[in-house]
């Protein structure tokens, strides 16, 4: 498992991930990395991916992702990331970034009053 990072409902979720050289530095691919699918909470598949990572810098790109509002979004979320790393001769690689979104301050049910 790669990264895990927390975030409430209705946030924007964003992930970074850097390719590198054979020495350890930073280096761009010749493809930049995708975001192949994210799971939802309930085990299902956003609809809208595959898609590409913007470059923010060299061998640096981030991507991300709106989280829904309401209880619903509350969970666990799975972004799948491809891409090919200069260190490894380009190389496929995979790397999973794992969104938790959380209620904020706990509350996140709704009620009929009156």
């Amino acid at each position: 498992m790669g990264q895990v990072f927390n975030f409430f409902p209705g946030q924007t979720a964003t992930f970074f991930l850097q390719t590198l050289d054979g020495y350890g530095n930073r280096a761009d691919s010749d493809y930049a990395p995708t975001i192949t699918r994210v799971i939802l909470p309930n085990l299902s598949e956003a609809s809208g991916y595959p898609v590409s990572m913007a470059r923010f810098d060299i061998g640096l790109y981030y991507g991300q992702y709106q989280i829904p509002t309401g209880g619903a979004a509350v969970g666990t979320y799975l972004v799948d990331i491809f891409f090919y790393n200069p260190a490894d001769g380009y190389g496929p690689k995979y790397e999973t970034v794992q969104i938790v979104v959380q209620a904020p301050f706990g509350n996140f049910a709704v009620l009929a009053v009156g």
